[in-house]
């Protein structure tokens, strides 16, 4: 096959560069950018003002688009479910009518499906924020396994200044061999 001279040069040695160096130089600026934009801007609280501060919020999805989103969404499928159905009206006017109808009502159950995900996870947000931090929970001691060593109590330091000395272990207390009583002794 003849090709002319600029698409034959251009495409034998620019074909190695779009097929693979591009797209691996385009996956390392990608991950770059996106580790740059988390540790820099998304991990830190919010002490931005003005259109920064609800940049930040919509990084840290404190601000959802997806509930006009799925509105917007809905409002489009009907519409396109209308217009549908009067292109069918003609042809199929049985099959257009129960597509307006079953499409109407399938729509509406799978966006009011998706939106009651949505409120409920904003109801339970402001029930969280309005609860306030919860206390922390005092930790439950374990109880000791059998034949494991007592744990070493905490030092606590003299008062005075004086540097605190850590407890000794004390040698296990010697059992004195059991005499039996004698006569007239009782135990």
């Amino acid at each position: 096959m003849y090709t002319s001279f600029p698409y034959s040069y251009a495409y034998s040695y620019t074909s190695a560069f779009y097929n693979f160096f591009l797209p691996v130089l385009a996956l390392i600026v990608i991950i770059a950018g996106g580790l740059a934009l988390y540790f820099l801007f998304v991990r830190k609280p919010n002490h931005y003002q003005g259109a920064t501060a609800k940049l930040h919020d919509i990084f840290t999805f404190r601000t959802f688009f997806t509930e006009r989103l799925l509105r917007a969404l809905y409002c489009i499928t009907v519409v396109a479910i209308a217009v549908y159905s009067v292109m069918l009206l003609f042809s199929q006017f049985f099959f257009a009518l129960v597509f307006f109808v079953c499409g109407n009502l399938i729509a509406r159950i799978v966006y009011e499906y998706a939106l009651l995900l949505l409120v409920l996870c904003r109801n339970v947000q402001e029930v969280n924020r309005k609860m306030g931090p919860l206390p922390d929970e005092p930790e439950q001691p374990h109880p000791p396994v059998q034949g494991a060593p007592a744990p070493e109590q905490p030092v606590t330091p003299p008062q005075g200044g004086a540097t605190p000395v850590a407890p000794q272990p004390q040698p296990p207390a010697q059992e004195q061999p059991q005499t039996p009583p004698q006569d007239g002794q009782t135990l």
